[in-house]
């Protein structure tokens, strides 16, 4: 509402039931107390009754013809198949076990694509190669100097 009076849009919602409680409670408290806004109140509830009534005198029944025509169309509705209807009953148990093989074969096909096993690995030679590393000074906290096996010193002039 704005100063004084509900709006004309306030008065249809109050008309139409469609107004909040509080707002409502203050046309009404109002419309008792204003001549004005009371005429424009009844003249729109009368244009709400006029419209009513017209819609209903408007509202025609299907003609008869129609109404046997649509019965014996669905009357004469042909009739399914046995075969029809026993697959059609048959379809449900039919499914059930198709998508139950269908998940087991996901599931162990999905083993299939499992990695490959895992080279094992050889821990003798890395214990090697750790003791050859740390054989010239054990208890270094420098990097170990890698063992030399052979020596070109003593290797001679023919070897090369």
């Amino acid at each position: 509402m704005n100063q004084t009076h509900p709006t004309p849009e306030q008065i249809v919602d109050y008309v139409y039931g469609e107004l909040p409680a509080p707002q409502d409670a203050a046309v009404h408290a109002h419309l008792a107390g204003c001549s004005p806004c009371a005429h424009a109140y009844e003249a729109e509830a009368a244009l709400t009754e006029l419209l009513r009534a017209q819609a209903r005198s408007e509202e025609r029944e299907l003609p008869y013809r129609v109404i046997v025509g649509v019965r014996e169309a669905v009357g004469n509705a042909p009739a399914r198949a046995a075969w029809e209807r026993i697959r059609s009953a048959f379809r449900p148990l039919v499914l059930i076990p198709a998508l139950a093989a269908l998940a087991v074969a996901l599931y162990l096909g999905m083993g299939a694509r499992r990695p490959a096993a895992v080279t094992p690995i050889d821990a003798a030679y890395y214990v090697d190669n750790h003791a050859a590393l740390t054989a010239t000074a054990p208890f270094s906290e420098d990097a170990p100097v890698p063992a030399v096996l052979t020596s070109n010193e003593t290797a001679g002039p023919a070897d090369h």
